[in-house]
């Protein structure tokens, strides 16, 4: 059977950080194109047997080691505790097929998932391959695990001391509720994730505290004449850094404070992780992963891993601020990263355009909520991983990273 895909209805961009030997996933775009466009001739494997699913039984199972051998069992045909050329096509057959119908894929494009599989170039792909492959790409396919990261959508950006509308962008930050409200209630997560910041009277972040730090000497603004949005560099902590640079923000999610808390209209999610960042008063932390000079990191990341999430869609403020450096290192951190813009607003529109180009060239990707919406009615989760793919239209030169 070949694939059609239907691109008519969406323009698709395409831009994903892809990690060293992802090549089972990384030309499956290419493929398709290929596919349609030139109608050449590929593989005719036949379908493998359907009475018994090794991708079935390691959801079933919660991928036990158990399952995982019983798995490179089943497709090693000749029982010598390797596969073969012809054994990975039936694995290949197996894995990309639906309703038990194998889909068209290139012969030099399973040639070269071989080569990409077999790390030692023996020839031959042992246990030992199968399960290296399996655990940094294959497993996302097969079981992808999402999470809505939810930044920062606490009253004093809306409405209180750091209000968005009040910022050069004029944004309205009350306008992300509505959309992120929908997203949880349209599109079925595995885990949401809820960000704060949540800072100590004496944070270094608050204009109100420039006169507690001593300004660096190399400082281009000296901190009693700084005012509103500039930045100062101070002296770092002893026996934590010599400097610390730091845009003074008004004090803002105090502790504690009605202006720390989520909007009152914002859906909570039973069972959500709950994230608390900028604890530590003397040094600011954007990212929901990292304080800003990496030198700690909070909770998420082992959370998430906690509950093996693939994929992290990033939502609420400030795009060009936390939402930005969130996303940022949720792409470091190899999840697959997504951006949903019109859940997102800002503080400086141009700083926005140019935190979006550093996102885009990382390997984040920006959609719009129906996007994610139709994808979760329209397309299954496992065919909406091959949008993610390497061989992309950015890549390629052509392309913004974005869905329109």
């Amino acid at each position: 059977m070949y694939i059609s895909i239907n691109l008519s209805h969406q323009r698709i961009f395409l831009n994903i950080h892809v990690q060293k030997h992802y090549s089972i996933v990384k030309s499956l775009d290419y493929t398709f194109l290929e596919t349609i466009s030139m109608g050449t001739k590929g593989s005719s494997m036949s379908p493998p047997p359907y009475d018994y699913d090794p991708f079935d039984l390691l959801r079933q199972n919660n991928f036990s080691d158990e399952e995982y051998e019983r798995c490179f069992r089943f497709f090693d045909s000749q029982k010598r505790g390797f596969w073969t050329r012809e054994d990975f096509r039936r694995f290949l057959s197996s894995l990309f097929a639906n309703k038990q119908r194998p889909y068209f894929i290139l012969n030099d494009r399973i040639e070269e998932y071989f080569h990409d599989t077999d790390f030692n170039q023996d020839d031959q792909i042992d246990y030992d391959e199968f399960i290296q492959a399996w655990k940094t790409t294959i497993k996302c396919a097969v079981r992808p695990i999402s999470a809505l990261v939810i930044v920062d959508v606490q009253n004093d950006f809306i409405s209180g001391s750091l209000a968005l509308h009040s910022c050069p962008a004029n944004h309205q930050g009350e306008e992300v509720v509505p959309v992120i409200n929908r997203v949880i209630r349209d599109v079925n997560f595995d885990v949401v994730a809820y960000t704060y910041d949540w800072h100590p009277l004496n944070h270094i972040s608050f204009y109100e505290n420039r006169h507690l730090r001593t300004a660096a000497s190399e400082s281009p603004i000296a901190a009693e004449s700084a005012h509103v949005l500039d930045t100062v560099l101070f002296v770092g902590p002893p026996n934590l850094t010599s400097t610390i640079e730091q845009v003074l923000w008004p004090a803002h999610c105090i502790q504690k404070t009605p202006g720390a808390d989520l909007h009152p209209d914002l859906i909570r999610v039973d069972n959500a992780i709950h994230v608390y960042k900028g604890t530590n008063p003397e040094i600011d932390s954007y990212s929901a992963f990292w304080d800003n000079m990496k030198l700690s990191k909070t909770s998420l990341d082992d959370q998430l891993r906690e509950r093996s999430v693939t994929d992290v869609y990033v939502v609420g403020l400030a795009t060009d601020v936390c939402v930005a450096a969130t996303a940022m290192h949720a792409v470091e951190n190899n999840y697959r990263t997504v951006l949903i813009e019109d859940a997102c607003r800002g503080v400086n529109e141009h700083e926005i355009e140019v935190k979006r180009a550093e996102l885009n060239e990382c390997g984040s990707i920006f959609v719009d909520s129906d996007v994610v919406r139709k994808q979760k009615q329209i397309v299954s989760s496992f065919f909406f991983l091959f949008y993610f793919i390497y061989y992309s239209l950015n890549k390629q030169g052509t392309g913004n990273g974005s869905w329109s």
